[in-house]
């Protein structure tokens, strides 16, 4: 017998008892209050039957804690093995310069990075519903932030010094902050038609080796697919834009 048979078993079992000790009880309480004198046989099976229905219920009542504990803690460990599996899918600068070589290994490096650019693009799209993958890179010189890849299309193709997002992509390129955001328009989509503007949930992290910028990754999304309530990109998000962040760092470094 499986574990979900036999627990519907003993559930249906601690029911039915106690529905029938239960009724039981009602039932010689109802006789035993119709007799002109004290019923003591009467009396005393009600009591018992009264008492064992709340035994029955007490149990019933345990199983219910245990089942729950067990499945909380069933939900930590899922999440915690979650972590590990993918902090440990983090793969090294060797590693990535080993895919590259076995996928385009007689291309120019040039075009080996833009692949894994589109990789992270379209990887970077798939940590919430409905998101838009972006890589940016960024030129120190003119502070200029050009559009290198994106997962769907739509993005800006540039940002400049005075643009829109410029300001938080420069904190995360040269400081390495993270930026996240969820009541405002994403500065990252095109201009559409006059109209009342539309709040979407962003997040911006830095692509950075040691101290040099190399740019942002970045998802913003209008939420339209998303569960009801939710209204911002969770910290799961957020750690798997930064490891993924860091696979283009290590592909991206000559």
């Amino acid at each position: 017998m499986t574990p979900e048979r036999k627990n519907k078993v003993i559930e249906a079992a601690l029911t039915t008892l106690a529905i029938i000790f239960g009724s039981v009880a009602f039932a010689l309480s109802v006789v035993a209050g119709q007799t002109p004198s004290i019923n003591w046989p009467l009396l005393i099976a009600g009591i018992i039957s009264t008492a064992i229905t709340l035994v029955v219920a007490a149990v019933e009542k345990v199983r219910a804690n245990k089942l729950r504990a067990a499945t909380e803690q069933l939900a930590r460990d899922s999440e915690a093995r979650y972590e590990l599996l993918v902090s440990g899918l983090t793969p090294s600068a060797k590693h990535v310069a080993a895919i590259a070589g076995l996928t385009a290994a007689s291309a120019p490096l040039e075009t080996q990075r833009g692949r894994l650019d589109q990789s992270v693009a379209v990887s970077a799209s798939g940590v919430a519903p409905g998101s838009r993958g972006m890589f940016y890179r960024y030129d120190q010189a003119t502070a200029v932030f050009t559009l290198a890849a994106e997962w769907p299309g739509g993005a800006r193709q540039q940002f400049g010094p005075n643009d829109p997002g410029h300001f938080p992509m420069k904190r995360a390129a040269e400081d390495g902050f993270v930026f996240e955001a969820d009541d405002r328009p994403s500065p990252f989509k095109q201009p559409a038609a006059p109209g009342p503007p539309q709040e979407h949930a962003v997040v911006i992290v830095p692509v950075r080796v040691g101290t040099l910028a190399i740019g942002v990754l970045a998802v913003d999304s209008d939420r339209s697919s998303w569960p009801t309530g939710v209204t911002a990109y969770s910290n799961r998000d957020i750690r798997q834009l930064l490891l993924l962040a860091d696979l283009l760092t290590a592909g991206l470094t000559p």
